[in-house]
């Protein structure tokens, strides 16, 4: 008797384990094919870390959305602004130019640290990336430093918003 009931125990043990083995797979699929029915709004924004005084370059932000690249963004607005004033940004549209690639043109004319973001709407998400330029031997200030999350962009229908960190 005493076999039969360690048959049975073992028996409903083995079940059990795989009952939650098999649950464990399906959720794993599930998880798997979530990714990708959502993809993700990508914004690389490409600029150098530092340039010279009086230089002219072009602000670059390739948006992809999944593998895609994104060909009609809603938006695409580069805010440039000298560190410690951002509240005297210039605002500056990104012209498409192919392959989700859009550009605007800006030149720096202070020996300053430059701050700005790649405001990026496309697919009703919002993302923008930031980045600081230095300019000829300006030096970054700690204090000044812009902080991402003071930034008071809050805009309706955006789900989501991407704040990189500072690179």
């Amino acid at each position: 008797m005493m076999k039969y009931k360690a048959l049975i125990f073992v028996s409903v043990l083995f079940i059990f384990l795989t009952a939650c083995s098999q649950n464990e797979e399906d959720t794993n699929t599930n998880d798997e094919n979530l990714d990708d029915v959502v993809p993700e709004l990508t914004v690389d924004f490409d600029i150098p870390e530092h340039v010279e005084k009086g230089e002219t370059i072009d602000l670059t932000a390739h948006v992809t959305y999944g593998d895609s690249p994104v060909e009609d963004a809603d938006e695409v607005l580069f805010e440039v602004w000298t560190q410690g004033n951002n509240d005297q940004s210039v605002e500056l549209e990104g012209k498409h130019q192919e392959n989700g690639t859009y550009t605007a043109t800006f030149t720096f004319e202070e020996e300053e640290v430059y701050e700005m973001y790649a405001h990026t709407t496309a697919e009703a998400i919002h993302s923008m990336p930031f980045k600081t330029v230095i300019v000829g031997n300006a030096t970054p200030s700690e204090e000044d430093k812009h902080n991402e999350m003071d930034h008071e962009h809050h805009q309706e229908g955006h789900e989501s918003e991407n704040h990189d960190d500072h690179e």
